[in-house]
């Protein structure tokens, strides 16, 4: 992994994260908390293939950045997991009426 995406994976170590076996996870990240330097390096390194799946099969993407990448790769909402109605977040939970 290079050093300037250590940042985005605090709560692991960095070192110990394969950036080709553990696609899923390192594109997760990158594609919800990467900045510019980020997603070039993602738009580089990762195959569109190994970008959909992600996009279409993560639970752990938030709508907005759900609705990038539908948007970017022409995607239909019922593609991406994380937009259908099961995976929404709605309100706060922490809230009481």
């Amino acid at each position: 992994m290079p050093t300037f995406l250590e940042k985005f994976f605090w709560d692991v170590d960095p070192e110990a994260v394969d950036v080709d076996k553990n696609y899923f996870f390192v594109l997760e990240r990158l594609l919800e908390e990467g900045d510019d330097a980020a997603i070039r390096w993602v738009m580089s390194y990762y195959s569109d293939g190994q970008r959909l799946e992600v996009v279409r099969n993560s639970r752990r993407l938030s709508r907005k950045t759900a609705r990038l990448w539908q948007n970017y790769y022409g995607l239909g909402e019922e593609e991406v997991r994380c937009l259908s109605t099961s995976f929404r977040k709605t309100g706060n939970p922490y809230w009481t009426s």
